[in-house]
């Protein structure tokens, strides 16, 4: 009894709750076994309903600043939440933060196959697996969640790749290692977007004055640095290019705000692509028209 207790309080403080059934297939004990252990513990857990017991808080632990502040430093999330004395306290019910949908295969992914995913990146460990019908043999560098989606960051045959997790199957580690590149671990630290690739064109892009503000107040093109503020409010960003496909979608989005001032020709290459885009659309738009009946 004393062990099963000293089990529940543990998990209690670690994960914030428990399941009554996952107590039960643990001890193998039956439930009203179950339930005097758990009454033992008075007013310290709160049934929640649904065969899920939490600590109370008048016992749970409270986090001090220093421990928020890391984890909030762990997550990445510095600019997302602010962790001061001034404003973060242990109820933090008054923030609200809206991101993007994560995938939930992913996620299963990541649940079912983190160990051997970490393993593998820690030890330096080559492994395989199969990805889009094909059985890859990669050098995994890192887990990165870009824009709500996981993907393991790798080399497979010289070339930095991009695995999307819910997409990977039978992944296994082998017995081979690798020694990790300095310069492709300081890669995907710093990838912001999916076009994994070192070979990147860098792109200069003047901001109109009206619409700067937007570029300035958070990274809208991949990997975007801000140069040089001009005196009519316009503003120089650099971006990096991997593919015009990257880039061309954003660069008409915004139009007609942003111009391609480096390399040379590039803005013309985008006006000519786009010019043959609107050529086609109305193309489609002047074919024949169809002449529609109301059926009885």
């Amino acid at each position: 009894m004393v062990q099963r207790i000293t089990v529940i309080i543990s998990a209690l403080y670690q994960y914030g709750y428990v399941s009554r059934q996952k107590l039960l297939d643990e001890f193998k004990i039956s439930e009203r076994t179950l339930y005097r252990d758990l009454n033992r513990l008075g007013d310290r857990i709160l049934h929640d309903g649904n065969g899920i017991y939490r600590l109370a808080p008048a016992y749970a632990k409270p986090q001090t600043l220093k421990e928020l502040q890391n984890l909030v430093s762990l997550l990445g999330m510095e600019e997302i939440i602010p962790a001061s004395k001034y404003i973060l306290k242990p109820d933090l019910t008054s923030l609200s933060i809206r991101a993007l949908p994560g995938d939930p295969d992913a996620k299963r992914a990541l649940e079912n196959n983190f160990s051997l995913f970490d393993k593998a990146i820690r030890q330096n460990s080559i492994c395989t697996f199969h990805y889009k019908e094909t059985l890859r043999t990669v050098a995994p560098y890192q887990l990165m969640n870009i824009k709500g989606v996981w993907y393991l960051g790798a080399v497979e045959k010289g070339c930095v790749k991009g695995y999307q997790l819910s997409k990977i199957r039978w992944l296994t580690l082998t017995s081979e290692h690798f020694t990790p590149d300095p310069h492709i671990a300081k890669y995907f630290s710093e990838e912001d977007d999916v076009w994994f690739s070192l070979d990147k064109q860098t792109v200069q892009i003047k901001i109109a004055a009206e619409v700067s503000y937007y570029f300035q107040r958070r990274n809208v093109l991949p990997a975007q640095k801000i140069i040089r503020h001009e005196s009519n409010g316009d503003v120089i960003v650099q971006t990096e290019m991997a593919h015009e496909n990257q880039l061309f979608p954003l660069l008409r989005y915004w139009l007609p705000h942003l111009t391609i001032i480096s390399p040379a020709g590039l803005q013309h290459h985008f006006l000519q692509k786009l010019s043959q885009q609107l050529a086609k659309m109305e193309s489609q738009c002047s074919g024949p028209s169809f002449e529609y009946t109301q059926q009885e």
